[in-house]
């Protein structure tokens, strides 16, 4: 690359060796920053034409879509096309978020720092580029429909003092005030609605709008601006959105739309009911997983077998593990749990059961993370098994140690890792054929429940890696 570099300088520029080493070891991290970033890193040279820039490096991101299909370097950027950098090589000052066109014409935003010779001067310029398109495409709509809306605004101006009628395909009530506030325009379903809550008898035309409906509370800004009032009238839920009318750049009324918005509202109180009768479910189901624990415990405390003993107390774990995520379904009040949540909690549980004659640390890195809750309690269980193993084999003839969990996505993966720094792995472990009921639990739950895959290997200790595809929706 460095060759690439000095070629290129050499070629359309008069920089001298030194100059270019900076070019060369800044390039170097550029990778590293289009990762973190997410994305495309360029170094640009500045050129004996004052308009031009030319690329020297580049760094498309690995954990991101790359804006472009075919390498840039060598390619030049001109003034027209990015403006930003062009600005920072004049100037000598960053541009942040200035528009500009890719090389491959693609509408992008540019944040641009200069890169200074020793001497202070600017030679060239580090680059971040950003994808615009859809940005550039909305504002296009906005733009569209404003013109349009305007166009509207007008037509139905003239229809409505033209004496000329209105189609009445309209799902909502329709109404055309005048600048007095006076109703000058309705169609059926509005009629209908105002029907409905006995506010009217009679033909609504030459009425004002406030003795119709007092709750608008008609102003004059009304015609200034757009405005939208939901209020409960006559037992209905009406959401009503009032759209200025101009004429010759005047205020000269406005359009007034009503929806009835009741069965909405009325739905919405019983999801909120139901998500309440959930909450309380959950609630409850861990109520009853720790009773069940602690019947259990209370059992384990009269059986002398330390075999039979051990058996409880695991089963005491593994209960009290799916009640954890029952437990942050009760406060969240939604079916999607946060892995994050849950894992803190089992660790905490988890503390209290290390052996006291031992310091061994458990430590998570876990970003927050979405899961159902199906995933995230097999996902509780299998950490649960691995945290018991590791506190019960990996530090056996130690004082003591640290188990960490890592839970990350991974594109459209979860990836959880759970690794000591304890005595690992005998030569001959082989899982498939281990009788280990822990093991055996956790395989099964790994490919039966979440068909993912598990990999457990000696790494200065036991790591254990399972990865399975992400379901952040209910199916």
């Amino acid at each position: 690359m460095n060759n690439n570099i000095r070629k290129i300088c050499r070629k359309y520029s008069d920089l001298s060796l030194e100059d270019i080493k900076i070019f060369e070891k800044l390039s170097g991290v550029i990778q590293t920053i289009a990762d973190l970033t997410q994305a495309d890193i360029f170094i640009d040279c500045i050129t004996r034409s004052p308009d031009v820039a030319v690329v020297v490096a580049e760094a498309k991101p690995r954990t991101a879509r790359s804006l472009y299909r075919f390498s840039v370097v060598g390619k030049l950027a001109l003034r027209k096309n990015e403006p930003a950098v062009i600005r920072t090589l004049q100037t000598g000052l960053p541009t942040i978020g200035m528009r500009g066109v890719s090389q491959e014409g693609v509408p992008i935003k540019q944040s641009v720092v200069p890169i200074t010779s020793k001497s202070g001067w600017t030679i060239g310029t580090l680059i971040m580029e950003q994808d615009i398109t859809e940005q550039v495409f909305q504002e296009k709509k906005v733009k569209d429909l404003i013109e349009t809306t305007e166009q509207l605004s007008e037509t139905l101006f003239k229809l409505a003092f033209a004496e000329g009628k209105i189609s009445d395909i309209l799902p909502d009530g329709l109404l055309i005030v005048n600048a007095n506030g006076v109703i000058t325009y309705y169609n059926n379903a509005a009629k209908d609605i105002f029907n409905r809550i006995n506010r009217i008898r009679e033909d609504l035309k030459v009425r004002q709008i406030t003795d119709i409906l007092p709750e608008l509370n008609f102003r004059k800004d009304i015609l200034a601006e757009q405005m939208y009032i939901e209020s409960q009238i006559g037992g209905l839920n009406l959401a009503l959105t009032s759209i200025p009318l101009n004429s010759s750049n005047e205020a000269a009324g406005a359009l007034i739309l009503i929806r009835d918005i009741t069965e909405i509202r009325v739905k919405e109180k019983e999801l909120l009911l139901k998500s309440v009768v959930i909450e309380e479910i959950h609630h409850r189901i861990k109520n009853n997983l720790q009773t069940v624990a602690s019947l259990l415990r209370i059992q384990a405390r009269r059986i002398k077998s330390q075999k039979a003993k051990k058996a409880f107390y695991d089963s005491i774990s593994r209960i009290l593990s799916i009640a954890v995520v029952h437990e942050v379904l009760s406060r969240e009040g939604m079916d999607l749990v946060d892995i994050k949540n849950v894992i803190n909690k089992m660790v905490d549980i988890s503390t209290n059961m290390i052996n006291p004659d031992k310091k061994v640390e458990i430590c998570t890195r876990c970003k927050p993370l979405m899961l159902t809750s199906r995933q995230a309690t097999s996902l509780a269980l299998i950490v649960n098994e691995l945290i018991h193993n590791a506190l019960e084999h990996a530090f056996v003839g130690k004082d003591g140690g640290r188990i960490q969990i890592e839970i990350n996505r991974d594109f459209n993966d979860v990836r959880l890792i759970v690794s000591d720094n304890g005595i690992g792995l005998s030569k001959d472990f082989n899982l498939e054929k281990s009788k280990h009921l822990g093991l055996s639990i956790i395989k099964t739950l790994v490919e039966e429940d979440l068909k993912g895959f598990i990999k457990i290997s000696n790494d200065n200790g036991t790591r254990v890696e399972v990865r399975f595809p992400l379901k952040n929706k209910l199916e």
